[in-house]
């Protein structure tokens, strides 16, 4: 059976390398759709804002934590859960995560006993303050 070729190796080659291209661009800007998911968040709703991350102790202290060398992969997150506000610090390294969520008086998960798969099959992410890679 005898096929035919439509272009030549060289227009194959290039026909090839801008379907790649068109393909990279799609998943870059369809991966940037995921800020469109981040519900309407009104900083004076909460006491937790990119500020907050300079100025409240305990805040501050959690956060200098993360950022020692080599800690690895770093996002600081806003959630709501049943009407109040949380700050996670989420680094996939964690064992506890739980320990690193906190309400606004900054007491953690354990200590509120709320469990994190409960909190995160629950929560809504209101906005990321911070990602980095320490």
């Amino acid at each position: 059976m005898k096929t035919f070729n439509l272009y030549s190796a060289r227009q194959n080659v290039l026909l090839v390398k801008l379907l790649s291209f068109i393909m990279i661009a799609f998943l870059l800007i369809g991966g940037s759709c995921t800020e469109t998911e981040i519900r309407e968040y009104e900083a004076a709703d909460s006491c937790f804002t990119k500020e907050s991350l300079e100025t409240v102790p305990w805040i501050k202290a959690e956060l200098a934590w993360f950022q020692q060398p080599k800690m690895s992969f770093l996002s600081v997150v806003v959630f709501r859960y049943k009407g109040d506000y949380y700050l996670a610090f989420e680094n996939p390294t964690l064992s506890g995560p739980a320990s690193h969520i906190f309400n606004c008086t900054g007491q953690n998960l354990g200590d509120l006993q709320i469990h994190y798969n409960e909190f995160y099959d629950n929560s809504e992410l209101m906005a990321v303050l911070l990602t980095g890679e320490y």
